[in-house]
């Protein structure tokens, strides 16, 4: 009789710890930033006019742009007025705007930006194999900010990581992107890239 118990009761059992080891992995590799509340508060004030004329205004960005001046990681970098390093072009019915950095280098990183639920929101794929997802925060004029959320496939908090971001629109053809790091939980050296269309 005990035995029948056990045999009815143990796959549920297994089940069920796989199911708890399985959360527990996804937890470990997707590292959250803010606080759940801060989210919701984000969610709360989202400007949807606002977001889509921000929106707007990366779908201008698409082309190739080339690098003027600036750094990574504190490392100066070459201008190059032959070879594009920065190029923007829309996907799925203009729905989001595909922007390759170190564009068609084995170092290129792919950034996505989107409309989630009306808030201007980005997903980065870095060359540091990360994932920092981040949302526009609520601003008018020429800089679109973002905030970062979390960082996905990113196990261990004191990592090397994108954790800000900014495009900075200095003219018509010219854009400035400033990208914030962050190691061992603090500040590390940004990059900056002054670009320019074509």
């Amino acid at each position: 009789m005990i035995n029948d118990r056990w045999t009815r009761f143990l796959p549920m059992l297994l089940l069920g710890l796989a199911v708890l080891g399985c959360s527990k992995v996804e937890n470990e590799t997707d590292q959250e930033i803010l606080p759940t509340q801060s989210v919701k508060a984000l969610e709360s004030t989202v400007d949807v006019k606002l977001s889509e004329r921000q929106f707007e205004k990366i779908k201008s960005l698409v082309g190739n742009w080339y690098l003027t001046g600036g750094n990574q990681l504190g490392k100066e970098l070459e201008p190059d007025p032959e070879v594009p390093f920065l190029t923007y072009a829309t996907s799925a019915a203009e729905n989001c705007v595909i922007e390759k950095l170190f564009a068609g280098q084995t170092k290129e990183m792919t950034t996505v930006y989107f409309l989630d639920k009306g808030q201007l929101s980005m997903h980065h794929y870095c060359s540091l194999g990360n994932q920092p997802s981040m949302v526009a925060v609520p601003a008018e004029g020429d800089e679109i900010v973002f905030q970062l959320l979390a960082v996905g496939n990113m196990s261990d908090p004191n990592d090397l990581h994108i954790s800000s971001h900014s495009l900075k629109f200095t003219g018509e053809d010219t854009l400035t992107a400033l990208w914030g790091a962050t190691k061992e939980q603090t500040a590390a050296s940004s990059s900056v890239f002054n670009v320019e269309r074509k």
